[in-house]
């Protein structure tokens, strides 16, 4: 297996990767927009993040076939002290899922991150989603908030 950081040639391998967790979180989201990968702001996103202007991102490899990815992003609190990297999205496609591929990943941004002087990673899973949760448990992320919201 092979991480390598992104350029823009790799954001319509992002695109894809994330469309994937798209398809999987439907379930979780009623309101998830699964045209966004495709619309003109997803693109963007995907171009941006890949060329290093918006975050940092990463792609895993097998044998030349990208199978996974993690974005990155900044994420300014305001309200709280530390510098803090959010882990905006990951994905790895179910059939090389449960082979230490996301882990490797979340490394990555741990050492990215520490780089970059950020002293926290925050993340946020659907909380139906308890393979999501489970897995960043693991991985050493610890309950901070809980969203709520209401329909009008």
């Amino acid at each position: 297996m092979n991480i390598q950081e992104t350029n823009l040639n790799d954001w319509k391998v992002l695109q894809s990767l994330n469309n994937e967790v798209f398809i999987h979180d439907k379930e979780f989201d009623k309101d998830l927009d699964l045209e966004w990968p495709f619309s003109e702001v997803g693109v963007k996103y995907y171009k941006e993040l890949a060329d290093g202007s918006y975050g940092k991102s990463f792609i895993a490899e097998v044998d030349g076939e990208a199978v996974g990815y993690i974005a990155l992003g900044f994420k300014d609190f305001g309200y709280r002290k530390g510098k803090f990297v959010e882990l905006e999205n990951m994905g790895v496609l179910p059939q090389y899922r449960s082979q230490g591929i996301g882990h490797i990943l979340v490394e990555k941004a741990k050492e990215w991150s520490k780089t970059e002087g950020a002293t926290k990673m925050y993340v946020t899973a659907y909380w139906q989603n308890s393979g999501a949760i489970g897995f960043y448990k693991k991985e050493g992320f610890e309950e901070i908030d809980l969203g709520l919201e209401v329909r009008l």
